[in-house]
């Protein structure tokens, strides 16, 4: 009987030792405008992020999550969110033994990106002929430019500008976006920006002249227009776009599969 004993009290030994094991939870709340598609949470010395926490799940504006992590491991952890629009959020050294709570805002967002950020000096000459008034660098995987890294400066037509900008060292491919004082737009894509420091502006980077803007009906811009109520019902539509063309494709990708 004691030899049956010994491994059945091992084994009760072993589950309670595991269903004993502690966790630090952390209710995270989505106060952005915009649905959080993919949330991580990992100890700041970590080199990945992990799983995403949300899994098939949409954290959707001023909803929250309940999220654990092991209470044996590091306590300071980081946390990155990206929305439906691919801007990345991130909040670093999160104490969770005392945390509890935390809200991701706009004030969190990581316009260059936010998986692994490298801070790199880059400098953009304009040899256009004319000033530049914005300048916009994006992650070449996102569709939104961010914001204008000029600020209140303006880069004038034979001169350069230097900034030091966090690009994300596991997708360093980005996109740089100049416009001009006529309007004119100039476009450097796919640029890997680990790799090189300057950038070049020039009539060859031209993508749009101001004169496509001559075309534009001066009467169509009324006293009552409302550009907040144009640009929300914009970007409605164009998730509403979204989601059906993503619906559409999971249905048929479905459907082959099963075919097959």
């Amino acid at each position: 009987m004691k030899k049956v004993l010994f491994p059945i009290i091992l084994i009760l030994c072993v589950i309670t030792l595991v269903s004993a094991e502690e966790f630090h939870t952390l209710t995270v709340t989505n106060n952005l405008s915009d649905a959080v598609y993919y949330l991580y949470l990992a100890p700041a010395d970590a080199d990945d992020w992990g799983e995403d926490r949300l899994g098939e799940e949409i954290l959707e504006t001023g909803a929250d999550i309940t999220i654990q992590a092991s209470a044996s491991s590091e306590t300071i952890y980081n946390l990155m969110a990206e929305d439906e629009m691919e801007k990345t959020y991130r909040i670093d050294n999160i104490d969770l033994s005392n945390a509890g709570s935390i809200s991701i805002t706009d004030e969190n967002l990581l316009p260059f990106g936010g998986w692994n950020p490298v801070n790199r000096t880059l400098t953009f000459y304009n040899n256009t002929g004319e000033d530049i008034y914005y300048l916009y660098v994006s992650s070449n995987s996102s569709m939104y430019w961010g914001e204008d890294i000029l600020e209140d400066d303006i880069l004038y037509s034979g001169e350069s500008f230097t900034k030091e900008l966090p690009i994300d060292s596991d997708y360093p491919q980005h996109d740089v976006l100049a416009e001009g004082e006529s309007g004119a737009s100039y476009e450097i894509m796919n640029e890997n920006l680990l790799e090189i420091d300057q950038l070049y502006f020039t009539e060859e980077t031209m993508t749009s002249s101001g004169d496509d803007y001559d075309d534009y009906d001066d009467d169509y811009y009324y006293d009552d227009f409302d550009e907040d109520d144009y640009n929300g019902a914009y970007l409605e539509g164009y998730r509403e776009g979204f989601r059906d063309a993503w619906k559409e494709a999971y249905q048929l990708g479905f459907q082959d599969a099963m075919e097959e």
